[in-house]
């Protein structure tokens, strides 16, 4: 297939309207994956903490702190919680969670108590997981496997391998039906989630590793090692690119996929693009850290976190 180029910005010589923080959270630890469902910002820190945010009022709903685990030198340490997702309609959290000899574990959290649908007798290397529905989970391997996962009948409905590229990310589709998933490549794989084969793959944007992908209506938005910024037309067949002089290590949509937003320089500025007039017009300064995590909330809301405990939230208007 091929990919036509729309657009090639450079986008560090146009200017754009500055902007800070207009409040934070402080996590228990640093973040290392966060998601958002309506007024509820969920976090997984590197504590070995779930923590669970009102975001209008910053009210700490809920705290799930997992036991220190062995390192391979034989010392205690905080697990990471790598993966985080929550399911509003049964009040449900998932995480996936650091174990020994660099496995890790899947717990499902209700009611405030844990319980283990993945055991690290498993032996996987685990990545990333999110709900499907209320009896399914989508997980990823760093193997660049894909497992649909029954939690009821504690079964794997399939287990798919994409590609031999490492894999980097993957982001569902609003109505769960397709994933976006990323590897060292550079190339994005579109897979069915019912059946576990790869329908599309989007490529020629992105020549190196894609750390971080979002789906939302038919556009897929690609953050780079390359230093590209990348969003897919599905339908069109085309793609945008956005270089920046740094490592592009997140990116996010908004909700109508008109905008994006990508960690875009060493000073851990975001830079938000209108992606139907093709310009830069906002840049956000007041992350501390390397950036890890971009979010919107609506429009013109976004949440932003990165290696330190500073969740950062942002007005565009």
């Amino acid at each position: 297939m091929k990919w036509l180029v729309a657009v090639f910005i450079l986008i560090l010589n146009i200017q754009a309207e500055q902007l800070k923080p207009y409040d934070s959270i402080e996590a228990g630890g640093n973040v290392i994956d966060m998601v958002v469902n309506g007024d509820m910002l969920v976090v997984g820190t590197d504590k070995g903490s779930v923590e669970s945010y009102k975001i209008s009022t910053k009210e700490k709903l809920l705290t799930i702190t997992f036991p220190m685990i062995k390192d391979f030198m034989g010392d205690d340490i905080y697990p990471k919680v790598f993966s985080v997702d929550f399911r509003k309609i049964s009040n449900k959290y998932l995480a996936v969670v650091q174990a020994s000899n660099g496995f890790r574990e899947v717990y499902i959290i209700k009611e405030g108590k844990k319980h283990k649908i993945i055991d690290v007798k498993e032996k996987l290397f685990i990545s990333k997981a999110k709900f499907i529905d209320e009896n399914r989970v989508i997980i990823a391997l760093l193997s660049n496997e894909y497992i649909l996962f029954d939690i009821s009948k504690h079964q794997q409905i399939y287990r798919t391998h994409i590609s031999y590229s490492h894999f980097s990310d993957f982001m569902l589709n609003e109505d769960k039906s397709l994933i976006a998933g990323s590897s060292e490549s550079g190339k994005i794989s579109i897979i069915n989630v019912e059946t576990g084969k790869v329908y599309k793959t989007l490529k020629g944007a992105n020549v190196d590793n894609v750390y971080k992908v979002d789906f939302k209506k038919d556009k897929v938005l690609g953050a780079g090692q390359d230093r590209r910024g990348v969003v897919y037309d599905i339908d069109m067949e085309t793609y945008s690119r956005f270089d920046g002089h740094f490592l592009i290590y997140a990116g996010a949509l908004s909700p109508s996929a008109k905008k994006a937003a990508f960690a875009f320089t060493e000073q851990n500025d975001i830079v938000v693009f209108d992606l139907f007039k093709n310009k830069k017009v906002h840049t956000l300064r007041g992350q501390k850290s390397t950036l890890n995590s971009i979010v919107f909330i609506d429009e013109n809301t976004l949440v932003s976190g990165s290696d330190d405990k500073n969740i950062m939230l942002w007005k565009l208007k």
